[in-house]
């Protein structure tokens, strides 16, 4: 019988989410066996069958919530203690040395002998709090598309929204279990580039009778461009003989697969199958031939088609179920099998815990929307793939939650990051990508196909991928 680490709990309160994030800790990030027991003590011990020692750490998370469940007199304060890590060990592969603690003892030192180790961070709270996004359901701020800023968020207050910070959380409980106990084993780490793209606007040229003599006007008059005039109406006049390819957008759908192909990455295009809000929504059906035949292509390249649920859909059950629906509708007409399913939603939108309970209604096995639409960054706290947790009903969901660790537009645009195309943008899409991959994460990227119309876009985009 493989031996097992047995993690004693003070009381039984909160059975359910304590027990989820042991999974989550135990099963999914560090692969080891695991049992959860309810003892008469006062902070959390870690012990391993048959083996002395034992590790210690605070129980504040879940003992603050004992009557405040989903109200903020528990969340953290905004300035969080620091705790040197050496203290423990010096090599910790850690992005600072210096952590900050969210929950636990912040005027504790680290305590360590040959049979104990008492850590002053608590490890199973916090990351409960990060990966539920706890204060996202709490705090009420929302920015005009109804998303949670990364102003409000504690990440980006603490100052740690840049760093994976569960994962190196991960990373100090396994220092010091591996310094307990040196026969330890933890599953190999799975470091993966995951690159997606959200099919806003899959096509430049949108078919339809007045288009041509507005777009004509804006050549002629905005623009005062006669050759730019000659240009639109050629590659109009090729689409409509059937070459596609002339269509910018089309065409980089194209570029993408060849690119990330030669690099020997799948891609997953997540498309929006009903036109919910008649702005902001996509301008195209999937009932359309030409969608139709992109969806073909993409799956013959063996790449992945997913939802990208419309504006609205992020509060509404039934509209994203009707999506998901509609989505396998068609890809079954088209004889595309998909035997996983997943995707992100429009505009980042999200309603923790309505939206994942609303995926998991539509029968989806991931979502990929967890990260700020004005600020990239660590939103969850990680960038490995988990199952995520319904707050409201107070349970596991099989839905899996692929957190979004960059957006190209949040980093590019003026209107959230505004760093533009320079060497300053590139360098911090890579440190996150780096950091996602330090820690034996993922790496999700999402760029649009509708975000390659310069030299830079393609030369940023082939340097990620890699």
């Amino acid at each position: 019988m493989e031996m097992m680490v047995n993690v004693l709990m003070p009381n039984n309160q909160h059975f359910h989410e304590r027990d989820y994030i042991l999974a989550i800790i135990f099963d999914h990030f560090l692969g080891l066996q695991w049992r959860h027991k309810v003892a008469d003590i006062d902070s959390i011990r870690i012990r391993f069958d048959g083996q002395p020692g034992e590790i210690r750490m605070p129980d504040a998370f879940f003992r603050e919530l004992e009557t405040q469940w989903l109200k903020d007199d528990c969340l953290p304060a905004q300035s969080l203690a620091q705790w040197n890590s050496r203290e423990l060990m010096a090599d910790i592969p850690l992005v600072d040395v210096n952590i900050p603690i969210i929950y636990g003892n912040p005027n504790a030192t680290a305590c360590v002998d040959e049979q104990c180790i008492e850590l002053p961070i608590d490890i199973f709270g916090s990351a409960f709090f990060m990966l539920s996004r706890y204060e996202e359901a709490v705090l009420p701020d929302r920015d005009i598309h109804g998303r949670f800023p990364s102003s409000a968020s504690l990440a980006y207050r603490a100052g740690f929204l840049d760093r994976p910070i569960i994962d190196e959380y991960v990373e100090i409980l396994w220092a010091a279990m591996k310094r307990l106990w040196p026969g330890l084993q933890r599953k190999p780490q799975q470091r993966k580039v995951r690159v997606t793209c959200d099919v806003d606007s899959p096509y430049f040229f949108y078919p339809s009778i007045t288009a041509p003599a507005r777009m004509l006007a804006s050549d002629l008059i905005e623009h005062r461009s006669p050759g730019r005039a000659a240009s639109h109406l050629a590659a109009r006049w090729r689409i409509w003989r059937g070459d596609y390819h002339a269509d910018p957008h089309y065409a980089a759908i194209q570029w993408m697969m060849d690119v990330n192909e030669k690099a020997g990455r799948q891609m997953a295009f997540y498309f929006i199958p009903d036109r919910f809000h008649p702005r902001l929504d996509g301008r195209y059906r999937l009932s359309e031939p030409r969608i139709r035949g992109l969806l073909r292509n993409i799956h013959a390249r063996g790449h992945e088609i997913g939802l990208h649920a419309s504006y609205n859909s992020y509060l509404d059950a039934e509209q994203t179920c009707r999506e998901a629906a509609m989505l396998r509708n068609a890809l079954a007409e088209e004889g595309i099998k998909a035997e996983l399913l997943g995707g992100r939603q429009h505009f980042l939108r999200w309603q923790t815990s309505v939206t994942a309970r609303n995926w998991e209604a539509a029968g989806m096995q991931y979502d990929s929307t967890l990260c700020y639409a004005d600020r990239t960054g660590f939103r969850c706290g990680t960038s490995r793939e988990y199952p995520m947790y319904d707050l409201q009903e107070r349970r596991p969901l099989t839905l899996r939650q692929r957190p979004l660790i960059v957006m190209e537009c949040s980093v590019i645009a003026d209107r959230y990051m505004g760093l533009g195309y320079s060497d300053e943008a590139l360098a911090l899409m890579l440190r996150f990508k780096n950091r996602a991959l330090q820690f034996g994460g993922e790496f999700t990227l999402l760029w649009h196909n509708s975000h390659l119309a310069n030299d830079r876009d393609r030369v940023f985009y082939e340097t990620l991928i890699q």
